[in-house]
């Protein structure tokens, strides 16, 4: 066997161990979604941006740090904003409320821009 032969038998073979092990942990890795924290955020069109910047620059925190963490979107209308959070379970959705991430981080920086109080709802998800 050629030398060429050797070593394309030899990349694919290390190429499809990775693929393996991404596959693999790619779904073990997955977190089921069982719980939604909503937060509706009253927003004047001119400080949309910058609570946006809010939004992009704590959502990698949130889904390292916070314990059951599983997505965290932005939703926008004409009317609000929402950051639906979602996580394994109800318990930990209420839980990151107390988080010194949210009280000490999200909220202060959110706060100059609120044009009144947010509107939190916690949700649970039907599974049949």
């Amino acid at each position: 066997m050629n030398l060429k032969r050797k070593l394309s038998i030899g990349i694919l073979s290390v190429f499809a161990v990775v693929s393996l092990l991404t596959l693999t942990s790619m779904t073990t890795d997955k977190k089921e979604t069982k719980a939604y924290l909503e937060i509706t955020l009253d927003i004047k069109d001119e400080n949309r941006g910058s609570a946006a910047g809010v939004y992009i620059k704590y959502k990698q925190p949130f889904l390292k740090q916070i314990n059951g963490a599983t997505s965290k979107e932005l939703l926008i209308r004409t009317e609000d904003v929402q950051v639906l959070h979602g996580f394994e379970s109800e318990e930990e959705a209420k839980a990151y409320l107390t988080t010194k991430l949210f009280e000490n981080d999200v909220v202060r920086e959110l706060k100059p821009f609120l044009a009144s109080d947010p509107e939190i709802r916690i949700y649970s998800v039907f599974k049949n």
